[in-house]
């Protein structure tokens, strides 16, 4: 595929829910460096971006940045919007797939069906997650970084915390697209997100269960968490779905 995109990850230690959440260790890695690994078991390292803050304390993201040779960028610890285009424009990437640390066990093969169709109906915005029929967690967002840039200024200022707001806002005035999930993967009601002490607790679990292996696919997760219906309880009482309101 020629089209031009890269992947840029949304990373931060400061988080007031769960501090740090994304440093916490699994297998003596950090919950970032277990995401990197996955993506680049089918990703070229060079299509990676990670776009983090200028704040001091996020220097160790950096730091894992430089010893996995992933290129990172600092910008802004609020503005999301403003962060994001900017990484993107300083690498010339022309289309973003958005994702965030905090969702280490997003699933390439779903990513690599959305990049295709964004590219083939030549939208503007494409996601599996404005309506939710994945697990929370395994949202991918894929966009025009020059209309994320254009209207910024559209954004109130308080909700530039959410990087996709006018494509969630516009959805139905844009050309947009939302893969919904097959059967077997339409399971909104699991959660594979880190925001809260319990989310780690779940991960922790799912990771060690797969410890051998970089990369395991959706289908495999979503059968374990079945087969251990205690584990998938222990953060199921926190939200099921993503609000950007």
């Amino acid at each position: 595929m020629k089209s031009n995109y890269g992947i840029i990850i949304e990373a931060r230690t400061g988080s007031k829910r769960f501090p740090s959440k994304i440093l916490k260790k699994i297998n003596k890695k950090t919950i970032l460096e277990l995401l990197i690994d996955r993506l680049i078991t089918k990703i070229p390292k060079k299509k990676i971006l990670v776009a983090t803050t200028k704040k001091a304390e996020d220097t160790l993201i950096t730091k894992i940045c430089k010893k996995n040779k992933i290129d990172f960028f600092l910008g802004s610890e609020n503005n999301l919007i403003n962060r994001v285009y900017s990484a993107a424009k300083l690498k010339k990437i022309e289309n973003i797939i958005q994702i965030t640390a905090d969702n280490p066990l997003v699933n390439l093969d779903i990513m690599q069906n959305l990049i295709k169709i964004y590219f083939n109906k030549k939208l503007v915005f494409a996601t599996n997650s404005f309506y939710r029929t994945f697990p929370i967690g395994s949202d991918i967002r894929i966009f025009k970084r020059s209309i994320l840039e254009n209207n910024e200024y559209r954004v109130p200022v308080k909700k530039r915390e959410h990087t996709a707001f006018f494509f969630f806002k516009n959805f139905n005035k844009i050309k947009s697209f939302n893969l919904s999930a097959p059967k077997e993967l339409n399971r909104p009601d699991i959660r594979l997100t880190l925001n809260y002490p319990e989310d780690f607790i779940v991960l922790k679990k799912i990771f060690l269960k797969f410890k051998k292996k970089k990369y395991f696919n959706l289908k495999k997760v979503i059968k374990f968490l079945d087969e251990n219906p205690k584990i998938k309880k222990i953060n199921s009482k926190h939200e099921k779905h993503f609000k950007i309101n």
